[in-house]
């Protein structure tokens, strides 16, 4: 074998080596426990929520200045607003993220409509919250896909955790199929 032949090979061994790293990670990405972020509903009983009462009440906590300026309909009832959430456990501690959205908030870039639009998402901030608040220790960041009032099944926003990483990861799922411009992750602090 010459010593070219030789080279050769180790950098191939070397490259086989690190695809191989690759798919094994990107298949631990896939392999990864997601949850669906539980929704909240305020001010309506017409939209069904699946977050519990212990979640309404933290989260009238967290937006409590957001909930208590409520827009009016014509006939003066207040309209209603939505609100996910999820929260995990990190060395001890809660840490709650949740997006909110309500009609005539300039939190959420409304999705676009007509005839040709496909995406049915919002683009709102997220609120990260350690729980319970101690004074007002909350991050809020841009960027974040947020889908309420539809099809569960079909679509909605979903988050996993990897604690070795304190690695927060979300993506939406929209109509059965995840939407890679969604797709964010955040290290936990």
């Amino acid at each position: 074998m010459t010593p070219w032949t030789a080279l050769s090979a180790s950098c191939i061994a070397a490259m086989a080596a690190v695809l191989a790293a690759g798919q094994a990670r990107a298949q631990e990405i896939t392999e990864v426990n997601w949850s669906p972020m539980r929704e909240v509903v305020f001010h309506s009983s017409n939209f069904p929520s699946s977050g519990t009462e212990a979640d309404r009440q933290m989260l009238q906590s967290i937006w409590g200045r957001e909930l208590t300026s409520t827009r009016k309909s014509a006939s003066g009832q207040a309209l209603p607003a939505f609100a996910l959430v999820g929260d995990v456990q990190r060395g001890g501690r809660r840490v709650v993220f949740s997006m909110f959205s309500k009609a005539g908030t300039d939190r959420c870039e409304d999705p676009e409509n007509g005839a040709q639009v496909t995406d049915i998402y919002s683009v709102c901030s997220l609120r990260v919250t350690p729980w319970p608040m101690q004074g007002r220790q909350v991050a809020d960041l841009p960027g974040y896909c947020m889908i309420f009032g539809t099809q569960r099944d079909k679509s909605r926003i979903e988050y996993a955790f990897d604690a070795t990483d304190s690695l927060l990861r979300l993506r939406a799922i929209q109509f059965g199929k995840v939407v890679p411009a969604c797709s964010r992750s955040l290290r936990l602090g």
